[in-house]
């Protein structure tokens, strides 16, 4: 026998909605899933944005250019966009997230995935070919483990954002220079020494911030660090070298471990820089601000 349409009345729909609230039920999540497959890349440019939510970025599976996740709520006014296309067999990507149906709609690409409502996204990248990072940041949370990607590029702008940045395999290629510029936010780098990067540049306007530069130095290398009124944690591994470049003012404080033995007024220097295989030469200008420099 054929059930019966049950209809609910304004008042007992009320009543369901808010139960369901009470008792926490998902009834307005999703978990979409978008993939772009290999074809002719040999390279892969991404340019991401976000202006809000949660963001998780990490190695995915070779033969997958991107593997796309995003846990969503419908009734939110964010959206994922990714446009990509290829050209001398490079991939070009761009991927909003945060953007109205609107902006949306205005833009044009020649691939085009998805309309994601948002929270939470997870991007999973190949490992299998070189890719280059530009990443704009407003509000909210962004985990980038790079770990076993091939990392040709990579430049990251936060707003006030708490982020981290790891490298907890040594990067498949080489950067020449690695970019973060962190505004009103949290910022923790792990195991930076894997990144093989040639230069790194770092800029931090009123945070907390952490450079682990764990890992395997095996050349000498450059760290130019400008801060304004925030806390700041070096971590130098004992096997590298170190030499500390930093200009005292009275409304800093410098904090170093009995490793570092003052060569001048400003600069600093471990015993073992000249025979040590990995170099590191850092260079730090702060205003209002708390520096220390860790040996472990």
């Amino acid at each position: 026998m054929k059930k019966p349409w049950i209809i609910l009345t304004a008042p007992a729909a009320l009543i369901v909605a808010v139960v369901a609230l009470a008792v926490g039920l998902e009834m307005e999540f999703e978990t979409p899933s978008k993939e772009i497959g290999r074809t002719t890349e040999k390279e892969l440019k991404v340019v991401l944005s976000s202006s809000f939510g949660s963001l998780y970025v990490s190695k995915g599976e070779p033969e997958k250019i991107l593997v796309a996740d995003a846990v969503e709520k419908k009734s939110a006014d964010a959206k994922m966009d990714i446009h990509y296309d290829i050209r001398n067999r490079v991939g070009y990507m761009d991927v909003t997230l945060g953007e109205t149906r609107e902006d949306r709609d205005r833009r044009k690409g020649s691939f085009k995935l998805g309309d994601f409502k948002g929270g939470k996204w997870y991007l999973r990248f190949s490992d299998i070919i070189p890719i280059s990072f530009d990443v704009e940041l407003g509000v909210g949370n962004g985990d980038f483990d790079l770990s076993g990607l091939q990392v040709k590029d990579f430049t990251l702008s936060t707003g006030a954002s708490d982020v981290s940045l790891s490298f907890d395999e040594p990067n498949k290629t080489s950067i020449d220079n690695l970019s973060i510029e962190s505004g009103v936010s949290k910022f923790h780098g792990r195991n930076l020494g894997n990144a093989n990067f040639k230069r790194l540049k770092f800029q931090g306007g009123v945070g907390a911030y952490t450079l682990d530069f764990g890992g395997d130095i095996t050349n000498e290398v450059d760290v130019d660090i400008d801060i304004g009124l925030g806390m700041l944690t070096i971590i130098v591994p004992p096997e590298v070298g170190a030499k500390l470049f930093c200009e005292k003012n009275w409304v800093s404080r410098l904090d170093y471990d009995r490793d570092f033995h003052p060569v001048s007024d400003n600069e600093y220097e471990t015993e073992n820089f000249d025979q040590a295989e990995g170099r590191m030469n850092i260079r730090i200008d702060s205003g209002l601000g708390s520096i220390k420099v860790r040996r472990h």
